[in-house]
């Protein structure tokens, strides 16, 4: 590999990855104040409309930031006539996406939700579109030109305002004096995407790039959509199933017993509650494929199957190293830490399953970059097709299940993401007959993270004993089990300044 081009992927993974960690922690927190603004009940009622948010987004960034980095990491356009046809396809897409929205509000409240309270919600996504469809440019233009800071710094300010905003009102005004608390919420998704907007815009006004005229090759709108539409396609199919489940759900709960009110109470407990815990460690594998796809297409482009290799390998180590303890710690202490933050108290019938699939899906998120950066787009579309059809007929079948539809639910997410990464991963062995040590790239984070579910219990037993508060037992006892797996890599042979 060439030294320069991989310290440029692995810095740009790590700012993209500390930025995106501390947008998960502020999301956590986040998350934790929306919980008690708005109660298990309303925190449901966001979570109902978000799906619907996301597909909007899909559709007005039509997959431009992937094919924006992907065109300028491999130099088939100048940026500045790059970003100008980007702007115009994501434009001509939001705009009449927006008039969409508010014109026909009320029949699409009533035919995704059931109900006309969802009005006011879907008028308030509108704004976000138009700040979405321009910051997906910018995004694409920094991460081509493998300047990550001012995305990094975008993703952050985003959360922090959502957050502060909430904090303010949670501590300064009574949460009985708003009418609509969820509304209230669903407002700040534009606020934030405004902020988001104005770092990016800031970057690109302070260093735009240079003019180049009668260098823009023919077709390169078409080229854009040839890279953006399978993107788009399966980002969309994911929102298409978040949709979905956000109405099919609570209606099949009901079938095994549940009331309305219980039925839309857990479903934001299982995605406003218990997911966001269980996705946190895939701020590491997204910054991680963002990263990889230009990178493995420059690689690509030039014929360097050593070097596509050796990120393939490289990615799929890096990942290991971070999530295999994550999911003994998430297996050990992810409960008590999910009740902590949200007072949640999802069942752990509900929470393990949900932690074994995430696993598998911190992988595949790896995986579909690969694939992305290589060019196949369209693989990551149809493998998570196949996996989604699956992960809607089991909760079809199970959700309705009387008195055991929300473990069949959480079973039928958990087979979702453990066949979309087999998928993937079958179709990245398939195209670059790259040899895996799994061995090797595995053994050593197992071997080192069984000593947390040792050692934790004994580390919660002796607090217990000196009546050490639960809040300080739980934050000690996730610090203990990181000390306990770094001292362990260092004692298999594992060196830390290159696992950094």
């Amino acid at each position: 590999m060439q030294p320069r081009t991989r310290k440029s992927l692995w810095w740009g993974t790590l700012t993209l990855t500390s930025a995106a960690l501390a947008s998960r922690g502020l999301g956590l927190i986040y998350r934790m104040l929306l919980a008690r603004f708005l109660g298990g009940e309303g925190l449901g009622l966001f979570q109902m409309v978000f799906p619907f948010y996301v597909a909007l987004v899909t559709l007005a960034v039509a997959g431009t930031p992937v094919a924006v980095s992907q065109m300028l990491a491999e130099g088939k356009a100048p940026a500045h006539r790059l970003l100008r046809v980007a702007t115009l396809i994501v434009l001509t897409i939001s705009v009449p996406l927006i008039i969409f929205v508010v014109v026909w509000a009320r029949p699409l409240a009533v035919t995704l939700y059931h109900d006309e309270m969802f009005v006011p919600m879907l008028w308030a996504l509108a704004p976000a579109l138009l700040a979405v469809a321009f910051s997906s440019v910018l995004r694409g233009y920094f991460i081509g030109r493998q300047e990550m800071e001012y995305p990094a710094a975008a993703q952050v300010a985003e959360q922090m305002a959502r957050v502060a905003i909430l904090f303010l009102l949670l501590n300064l005004v009574s949460r009985h004096l708003f009418p609509n608390p969820p509304l209230i919420a669903v407002l700040l998704i534009p606020f934030g995407e405004g902020i988001s907007l104005m770092i990016l815009a800031l970057g690109y006004f302070r260093q735009p790039p240079q003019a180049m005229e009668n260098t823009a090759p023919q077709g390169l709108a078409r080229a854009i959509l040839r890279l953006s539409v399978p993107v788009t396609l399966g980002r969309l199919l994911g929102s298409a199933i978040g949709v979905v489940e956000a109405s099919l759900i609570p209606l099949r709960l009901q079938l095994s017993g549940m009331t309305r009110a219980g039925a839309i109470r857990y479903f934001g407990q299982l995605t406003g509650m218990a997911l966001p815990l269980i996705l946190f460690p895939t701020a590491l594998t997204v910054s991680l494929s963002t990263n990889l796809i230009p990178a493995i297409a420059e690689a690509s482009s030039h014929n360097q199957r050593e070097r596509v290799h050796g990120y393939i390998v490289d990615s799929i180590r890096a990942t290991a190293l971070l999530t295999v303890p994550i999911t003994f710690v998430l297996l050990t202490l992810g409960l008590p830490l999910d009740d902590l933050f949200f007072h949640a108290s999802v069942p752990s019938t509900v929470f393990i399953p949900l932690v074994i699939g995430g696993f598998f899906l911190y992988f595949d998120i790896a995986f579909a970059g690969i694939l992305r950066g290589l060019g196949r787009t369209d693989l990551p579309l149809w493998n998570d097709l196949l996996a989604s059809l699956a992960e809607i007929a089991l909760i079809w079948v199970l959700a309705s299940h009387p008195g055991r539809g929300q473990e069949g639910i959480a079973i039928a997410v958990s087979i979702g993401f453990v066949a979309s990464s087999v998928l993937n991963l079958y179709q990245v062995l398939k195209l670059t007959q790259v040899a895996i040590p799994w061995g090797r790239i595995f053994g050593k984070p197992l071997i080192a993270s069984f000593p947390i579910w040792l050692i934790t219990p004994l580390w919660q037993a002796w607090l217990s004993g000196q009546h050490v508060s639960h809040v300080l037992t739980l934050i000690s006892s996730v610090l203990v089990s990181v000390a306990v797996y770094f001292a362990a890599l260092t004692v298999s042979g594992t060196k830390l300044t290159r696992l950094l």
